[in-house]
């Protein structure tokens, strides 16, 4: 009988063992293997790509900026390394536009603020109405946001600007009072001095600049029995002057992108459709155009005030920019479930 002259038995089983156990104790240690793998072709597919795109049949409940379920976040409202989604493309920006409501409690505006900024990609957010809400902001500051405003006008707190600190950083901001108010003594409604606040950020990662223009237009100026056209009020003069006033604040602002946020009390659809003079769309010609007439599922949006049922909130973006590709809508919801008389409205561009 001829001798086994190789190696032992026992180790030629041992080194066998060890070749099929390999790649399964490598796959869980480095997280190369097809699990991970799955997991980050998940994370792609998830995020706020270059290529992102909104359907008007998409759910409610889905994210417009990752077209997929929320991920988790950190307490400044980046994704976290542990959530399920990257963090959106930086070419990707949601800008929001939200009257607060005046007479909310603290708690109230807070809870709303909270629910718009959990939004993933929501990068800026221009409000009005925020006379009392410093608090909120304050609270905002300690989820990762700054925001600028000023008071040392009366009236002029209620115009706000914020965003994320992790995307953007502050370049300079101006206020400009648009027209003075009317009170009870003169006017049948009264209200308090308009300003427009104009406030310019640099995105980190590009060092290019943005502007955003944030405006509240007064009451009671639209004749709601003839929609379209100006009310027969001290109101509606008043508020002719303010948009001439924001068409001169439009062409002098800096930027490679210039965006314009607010409420305009008056209805987009009806402005578009009859044109008044000295109106929105006829002020803003070949200026700046609103997302109502650049998204392709603007039949999808419900109004952003729910009580006139009319869109009187408005993101607005420099015509030039839009015609130079240096802008696009990608698409735009308004949010329902909040405190205010008012739904914000969302809006999601992709920035060249």
């Amino acid at each position: 009988m001829t001798r086994w002259s190789g190696p032992p038995p026992l180790l030629i089983a041992a080194t066998v063992l060890g070749l099929v156990l390999a790649p399964a104790v490598s796959s869980a240690d480095d997280g190369s293997g097809a699990a991970s793998r799955g997991t980050t072709s998940a994370s792609a597919r998830s995020s706020g790509s270059s290529g992102a795109t909104l359907s008007a049949s998409e759910p409610r409940d889905r994210d417009p900026a990752t077209g997929g379920a929320a991920s988790s976040s950190t307490a400044d409202g980046s994704t976290s390394d542990r959530g399920v989604a990257s963090p959106p493309s930086p070419s990707l920006l949601g800008i929001a536009t939200f009257n607060q409501h005046r007479p909310l409690t603290i708690g109230q505006a807070r809870a709303d603020a909270e629910r718009i900024t959990s939004r993933k990609g929501v990068g800026i957010i221009g409000w009005q109405e925020g006379y009392e809400f410093g608090p909120v902001y304050s609270w905002l500051a300690r989820k990762g946001w700054s925001t600028k405003r000023f008071g040392e006008l009366r009236g002029a707190s209620e115009l706000a600007v914020s965003w994320r600190r992790a995307r953007f950083k502050l370049v300079g901001a101006k206020l400009h009072r648009a027209t003075r108010g009317v009170d009870s003594t003169v006017g049948r409604y009264p209200f308090g001095d308009r300003f427009i606040l104009r406030v310019t950020l640099r995105e980190r990662s590009t060092g290019r600049d943005i502007s955003i223009i944030n405006t509240h237009l007064p009451q009671a100026i639209e004749d709601l029995d003839s929609p379209g056209a100006w009310r027969d009020t001290l109101n509606a003069g008043a508020a002719r002057q303010q948009l001439r006033g924001l068409a001169k604040v439009w062409r002098n602002a800096p930027g490679r992108w210039v965006v314009g946020t607010g409420d305009y009390n008056f209805d987009a659809r009806s402005d578009a459709r009859r044109r008044p003079e000295g109106g929105i769309a006829r002020v803003y010609d070949g200026l700046a155009v609103s997302s109502y007439a650049l998204s392709t599922e603007g039949d999808d949006v419900a109004p952003t005030h729910p009580f006139s049922d009319r869109y009187i909130d408005y993101v607005h973006l420099r015509r030039a920019d839009v015609d130079a590709g240096r802008v696009r809508v990608l698409g735009q919801r308004t949010m329902g479930g909040v405190h205010s008389d008012h739904r914000p409205l969302l809006v999601w561009l992709k920035l060249r």
